[in-house]
Formats: C-alpha cells, sequence, structure tokens
C-alpha cells in the first residue's frame, strides 16, 4: 500500500515563524515548503487565491508525498480550503505561535518583498484572531525565542 498524501499546514499570526519553519522542514526533510504569499501576491483580477494555492498544492502533490503551507488559519474561506484538501490528502495541523509583542517585532523588522502588505493595525488585528483558533493540533511550536533547528526537524518528523 503506497503512502498516503500528507499535508503539515503551519498555522499561526504573522511573524510567528512559519515561513522560517516551513523553508527549514524544506532543508532538511523530505516535505515540500510552498509559500502561499507569493501565489496571492501574484494573482490576477477575479482569481480566487484559495483556488489558486490549492492548484500549486495539487501540483507539487504529484511528485511528492508530503507538502507543507503556512497560513492564518482564519476566515470562511481558509475553513472550505482546509475541507476541501481534507477530501483528498492526510492534513496535519501545526500551531506555530509567540507573544504579540514579539510577532509584531518580527513583521516590522522583515524583508516584506514577498509578504502581503497590511497597516501595523491590520496585523495586529489578524494576529488576534490567528492567535485565538483551534483546530486538532497535530503538533504545537512555541516558537517565541527561535526553537534551535535540530528540535523543529525533531518535532516535525515526530508526527509523520
Amino acid at each position: 500500500m503506497s503512502n498516503p498524501k500528507t499535508l503539515f499546514m503551519l498555522i499561526g499570526p504573522k511573524g510567528s515563524g512559519k515561513t522560517h519553519i516551513g523553508t527549514l522542514v524544506n532543508q532538511h526533510t523530505e516535505i515540500v515548503f510552498l509559500r502561499v504569499e507569493p501565489i496571492w501576491l501574484g494573482l490576477k483580477p477575479n482569481e480566487n487565491g484559495w483556488d489558486q494555492v490549492q492548484a500549486a498544492i495539487d501540483a507539487l502533490f504529484q511528485k511528492h508525498a508530503k507538502v507543507m503551507i503556512e497560513s492564518l488559519g482564519i476566515g470562511e474561506g481558509f475553513s472550505k480550503f482546509r475541507a476541501s484538501l481534507a477530501e483528498r490528502y492526510v492534513i496535519k495541523m501545526i500551531r506555530v505561535y509567540a507573544d504579540a509583542e514579539t510577532c509584531f517585532a518580527r513583521v516590522k523588522t522583515r524583508n516584506n518583498a514577498e509578504q502581503i502588505a497590511v497597516s501595523d493595525d491590520r496585523v495586529a488585528e489578524l494576529n488576534t484572531l490567528a492567535s485565538a483558533v483551534s483546530y486538532h493540533w497535530n503538533l504545537e511550536i512555541n516558537n517565541n525565542d527561535l526553537r534551535p533547528d535540530h528540535e523543529v526537524i525533531d518535532a516535525i518528523r515526530s508526527i509523520y
């Protein structure tokens, strides 16, 4: 029997370290990390971002058994997106969190070239919502102080 295709979802506030973790996992495991913000940034008028992200995930699953994405995990659009993906793939939900001040400081000091531009007030609003979401977590990573690489990799491997 073949291994099921597994989608790992890093869920957490802006600045919690999801992209850092995804990049690290991509470098040190067989999981392929898909950054979704560049997909949203490249949308043409009337394109549905969730559909475009799902198409990119489906394309990666043609060649890989394990894919990881990052998201705030909020809103009706995300709920429908997640439900649709759950019909085809095993989903592992990973909560990535840090305190609000740490997340905000990271957002203010990072390179925003591949980030969706939002005001400081909107970052605070989105992060409040993202911090409050609750799923059946397969793993939780407290990323207040960036975790050592080996700890992150070992934690992700523990939920294969």
